[in-house]
């Protein structure tokens, strides 16, 4: 046992300290729940079609006659307007961005139309207002509206590559508090953006803030808790998350306008702010593991006294001499030894296969995970509902990896997951034709399994690399698979325009690839974590007696 773990010995107790920094944390993650959600709402794209003063000044159409294409068009009085087109599942619908250039009837001589130079007319719910039909974000600037959630990923692709690194640079207090200064800041300015430039840049920071403030403070929770319940209690802090992404739904049909939304979650954040300036310490270990020794001694003497527990103050009085001692041990044990790095990844060629395969599936794990997610405007019925079922199957998506990675393995519980997600992902655009329900359904199922794969990879990552190249195996992974999520609405944008199936086969084929490439990876059930290279070279005897 470390010098550091004697001194932090007396602190291994979950006390008052432990409990004020969990509850805060919890609350945080309630609040953050919506932050990576909230574009699904705030780009939806309602029906529209080309404003015509003679049929909206006075709102002569009915609702009926604008959604749905009449049978007999010489009844309709949108008809002598707007040209019926097919739309992406071949049904005639009305022309969202073109309009005749004269009032006709529709089918009589060559008319030429004209695009929607007078704007636009959007068919929405009550009250509902969302950026695209304020900006009118359609037609020649369609692409505009999946750049939002694109930008947001930007921000979660740059959030994560930051914020572990100035976390351990400058701490991790200061970093948390400044990522959640950032989200609360750029929430309540976007209510008030006069643009949509602003929408996009200012989503960015959203997605940074929320990433590193998720990062940091799972790094801080491990640090603080004691090691037989530390597991819980960042994996609790995870599923919280998931809870406070439930409460999108709601907030987002109390507040139809897209503005009032970001306002109220802004407003959230601003709250648990002050608890938190108050509540987070800086982690004892880190400052331990920096030399800045005063600091280290104030705070655990703090802590001490919040947890009524006895600290040695001996081993505070002898904590510079046992650090500077064990520095020079540690420089003379490596001074021999060679140090793995990420170019070890590549130059290992069955490091090489490993890191391959497993990037692989976290782009394809990023791609189902956030497709089935942000497809939810797209699916049919009742748009919150449908949301709501798609995050509430988190929770038992993780529960359920985690029982299935008891009994059969990481390996086998991922490639079962995958296979089966790919089926239900290549199902959605077939059943389109068919009935709303079954594609809900099918989308949902995929969305559970989905989220079980993210689960159990982070598990499986782990299990087949040496210690000292364990982290790296992680960022490699991660950075890697970033970018798909970055492309994943656009993704769905190509379907809009021209036919579901391309994004869900898309989405279905790599699921289904990443399943099989697990197929070549060693088992690791009841196998002990490689410590060395050549304890994770030992793992590739276990790829032939699976295939037997």
């Amino acid at each position: 046992m470390s010098a550091h773990e004697n001194l932090l010995a007396p602190l291994e107790k979950f006390g008052s300290f432990q409990t004020r920094v969990v509850i805060v944390a919890y609350l945080t993650a309630i609040v953050v729940g919506p932050n990576i959600w909230m574009t699904v709402f705030v780009v939806y794209t309602p029906p529209h079609r080309c404003y015509i003063p003679e049929l909206d000044d006075g709102n002569k159409t009915s609702e009926v006659d604008y959604v749905v294409v009449p049978s007999n068009l010489s009844n309709s009085s949108v008809a002598r307007y707007i040209p019926v087109v097919d739309g992406n599942l071949q049904k005639p619908e009305w022309s969202s961005c073109t309009r005749y250039n004269e009032s006709t009837t529709a089918g009589q001589g060559n008319v030429g139309v004209v695009s929607c130079d007078r704007g636009w007319k959007y068919m929405t719910e009550e009250n509902v207002i969302t950026a695209v039909s304020e900006f009118d974000l359609v037609c020649d600037k369609s692409w505009l509206a999946p750049l939002v959630p694109s930008c947001l990923m930007f921000g979660l692709m740059a959030g994560s590559f930051l914020g572990g690194i100035l976390a351990d640079r400058f701490g991790r207090k200061k970093v948390l508090l400044g990522a959640l200064v950032i989200m609360c800041a750029s929430l309540s300015i976007s209510a008030f953006t006069p643009s949509w430039i602003g929408l996009h840049v200012l989503t960015f920071f959203i997605g940074l803030g929320g990433i590193a403030r998720t990062s940091i403070l799972t790094i801080l929770l491990s640090e603080i808790t004691p090691n037989k319940i530390r597991y819980k209690v960042t994996v609790a802090h995870i599923l919280v998350m998931a809870v406070g992404s439930c409460m999108l739904p709601l907030m987002a049909f109390l507040l139809p306008n897209w503005r009032h939304l970001y306002g109220a979650v802004g407003l959230l954040h601003f709250l648990v702010l002050f608890p938190s300036f108050i509540v987070f310490e800086e982690s004892p270990r880190w400052l331990l593991e920096n030399g800045k020794l005063d600091e280290a001694r104030n705070l655990l003497q703090k802590i001490a006294k919040i947890n009524n527990v006895k600290l040695d103050e001996a081993k505070l009085l002898e904590l510079g001499r046992d650090r500077e001692t064990r520095v020079n041990e540690a420089e003379k044990k490596q001074s021999g030894r060679r140090k793995l790095s990420y170019l070890d990844l590549v130059r290992v060629p069955f490091l090489r296969r490993r890191i391959i395969i497993l990037s692989i599936a976290w782009l394809a794990v990023n791609v189902s995970y956030y497709g089935v997610s942000l497809a939810a405007n797209n699916l049919g019925g009742n748009r919150y509902l449908t949301f709501f079922a798609l995050v509430s199957v988190e929770l038992p998506g993780h529960i359920l990896s985690y029982f299935t990675i008891r009994k059969l393995g990481s390996r086998v519980a991922f490639m079962i997951f995958s296979s089966v997600c790919g089926v239900f992902i290549l199902a959605v655009p077939l059943l389109q034709t068919v009935d709303d329900n079954a594609v809900i359904v099918s989308n949902v199922i995929g969305k559970l399994l989905a989220t079980g794969n993210f689960s159990l990879l982070y598990a499986f990552t782990g299990e087949l690399f040496p210690t000292l190249l364990r982290s790296q195996s992680y960022s490699v992974c991660s950075v890697v698979s970033r970018p798909s999520s970055v492309l994943v609405p656009f993704l769905l944008y190509v379907g809009e325009l021209y036919h579901p199936i391309i994004p869900y086969s898309v989405m279905g084929a790599i699921v289904i690839g990443a399943a099989v490439g697990m197929f070549f990876l060693p088992e690791t059930k009841s196998q002990p974590m490689p410590d060395t290279m050549e304890d994770a070279k030992l793992q590739n005897r276990f790829i032939s007696k699976v295939r037997c």
